[in-house]
């Protein structure tokens, strides 16, 4: 148990004592909303209706019974609200030691103990670009992922990618009519094969919706790739190859990593043979030549699981990839990160899955993430109508190395730009709220003030750079008086601290990583005002040790919630 919830649960502790009854628990007490109320407050209204009085009425009745101590020093009634003060050293020294103590392990809980979350995300095709919202569903999933096990659940990452269907046949015409081209890509770069992959999809794309010639030849291929016909494999095995080798390098610069690759082309024949036994059994109807699910009977929208070629769409291979999933690791849920242009397909989905295999019912879950796009930008940007998601990695750090020119004794220049940048990028989306949608601007997301990334990267830096003008690291002095922590500010300081557990399990219930960001971001600003205000190495020795740890536990948190984002930190900038 944490600092924080030790104090809670004593004050939960006293109030149950002075009533003589069991009735207060310690998620009953909340944060006032001015510090000077006091660090906790509890509301008399279910109270008062217990013991018949009016809330302001129970407020005072309990003051005069509530035994203080030496952490809990003060309690004031204000109107229906009992409003507690901590003994702001106390809190300093419990708070400060566990941090020092659990390091990385700080913020952790074991809420999820015993269960297992499948994270499925990034999701890219391949023959496709992969395009910024790729970006935000990857960067989003990855950070859930680390929030999720943080709150003790054990995780897989899964991620899974369509291999085979139309977008193929369309990009494999598109290279027929790129002969020359195709050529040229296979001794060029991966990034070059992927962009020519990109050029040749959108050739075949465009000529698929304006030509009905064109359409047919690609809806003929289209069966061939699933036939695995000799003809088309051999070009479709190349090009996929490159695709997939091109998504693993995004991955790496990322950094992330999955446990299982599932792929359209594992999944169709278990899904449509799946969708077939359900059609006997009449969780699927047959209309036109093809099989569809019928939405309308509850409350949704009717969708072709089987097409009139004997196909299976999206939708069918969904269930073949339950199947298997659910199969190879049992997990107590999917959490499956699309888009919310997928919102009422996944009801559909899920509703037909739990018809078919009624063991899923509520473990499979659509996080929704909002669309993205760039605020301002370049034409060179798009590859056909699509901004490319590395295009966004590399402009933000080349933006991030001219900020840096003049720090010319930098050691690894290279390397610290390409953290910045990632944290830029990554920062800027991952604040956001999940469901927001987000105009991403360059400038801002490479500030060096204000919510960012850099910004957070460079105030870890700061308080490493005061620590290490230290002839003595303060972590190891014998002894801290913490009743030095006498300022203003140092207080609010330990406040923010001793929130960030209660701030993980926030961000994993709620499936929203941009909780700890906003925390970050605040505490950072906390920490920088208290900097400017307060001396710390000019101090006199023991309040200056005193401060030294303090800053210290700053440094260690936003680390660990930095990594929780999937930002890495640099000691120096």
């Amino acid at each position: 148990m944490n600092t924080l919830d030790s104090i809670k649960q004593n004050i939960a502790e006293m109030i149950n004592q002075a009533l003589k009854k069991d009735l207060v628990k310690p998620a009953d007490l909340v944060y006032p909303p001015k510090p000077e109320f006091g660090d906790l407050s509890l509301a008399c209204f279910n109270l008062a209706k217990e013991f018949k009085k009016t809330a302001v009425e129970m407020g005072e009745f309990l003051i005069g019974r509530v035994a203080l101590n030496e952490t809990i020093v003060a309690a004031k009634a204000i109107g229906p609200f009992i409003n507690f003060t901590f003994n702001k050293q106390k809190l300093a020294q419990g708070v400060i030691e566990e941090i020092l103590k659990a390091e990385e392990r700080y913020g952790l809980n074991k809420i999820g103990r015993d269960k297992k979350i499948m994270v499925e995300f990034a999701h890219p095709n391949t023959h496709k670009p992969f395009h910024i919202g790729h970006l935000r569903n990857i960067l989003t999933g990855e950070a859930m992922a680390r929030i999720l096990a943080a709150n003790g659940y054990k995780i897989i990452r899964a991620n899974y990618q369509g291999d085979i269907g139309l977008h193929i046949a369309k990009c494999l015409w598109g290279i027929t009519q790129l002969k020359k081209e195709y050529k040229a890509a296979g001794r060029a770069s991966l990034k070059a094969k992927a962009e020519f992959l990109g050029q040749a999809y959108a050739l075949g794309s465009k000529n698929y919706e304006e030509n009905e010639a064109v359409k047919k030849e690609i809806i003929e291929l289209n069966k061939k790739i699933y036939n695995q016909d000799k003809s088309v494999m051999r070009v479709y095995q190349t090009t996929r190859k490159w695709s997939l080798d091109y998504f693993n390098g995004i991955y790496k610069r990322v950094n992330t990593k999955f446990d299982r690759f599932y792929f359209e082309s594992e999944v169709f024949a278990s899904g449509r043979k799946l969708v077939l036994q359900n059609l006997k059994k009449g969780i699927f109807q047959t209309s036109q030549g093809a099989v569809i699910f019928k939405g309308e009977d509850y409350g949704l929208h009717t969708r072709v699981f089987i097409n009139s070629d004997g196909n299976p769409t999206y939708e069918a291979k969904d269930m073949g990839l339950a199947q298997l999933q659910f199969k190879e690791f049992k997990p107590t849920k999917i959490l499956h990160v699309v888009g919310p242009e997928q919102a009422e397909y996944f009801k559909v989905i899920i509703k037909a899955l739990e018809l078919i295999m009624p063991e899923t019912k509520g473990r499979e879950q659509h996080l929704r993430y909002g669309w993205v796009k760039l605020r301002e930008g370049k034409m060179s940007s798009r590859l056909g109508n699509v901004v490319l998601g590395e295009w966004l990695l590399d402009e933000a750090k080349q933006a991030v190395l001219k900020i840096m020119k003049g720090k010319r004794n930098l050691k690894n220049k290279d390397e610290v730009a390409e953290k910045v940048s990632l944290a830029a990028v990554k920062y800027s989306i991952l604040k956001n709220g999940v469901n927001t949608d987000i105009a991403f601007g360059l400038e801002e997301s490479v500030s060096f003030s204000g919510a960012s990334g850099p910004y957070l990267l460079y105030t870890y830096a700061r308080i490493n750079s005061i620590i290490k003008k230290t002839k003595k690291s303060a972590k190891h002095q014998a002894v801290v008086n913490y009743s030095a922590l006498t300022e203003a500010k140092e207080a609010i300081l330990v406040n923010k601290l001793a929130k960030y557990p209660e701030i993980v399990m926030l961000a994993g219930k709620n499936f929203d990583p941009s909780e700890i960001a906003k925390y970050l971001f605040e505490l950072a600003q906390e920490f920088n005002d208290y900097y400017h205000s307060v001396p710390v190495l000019k101090a006199k020795i023991e309040i200056r040790q005193a401060r030294l740890v303090l800053i210290m536990a700053v440094k260690q948190t936003l680390a660990n919630g930095l990594e929780l984002l999937g930002i890495e930190t640099a000691e120096e900038m």
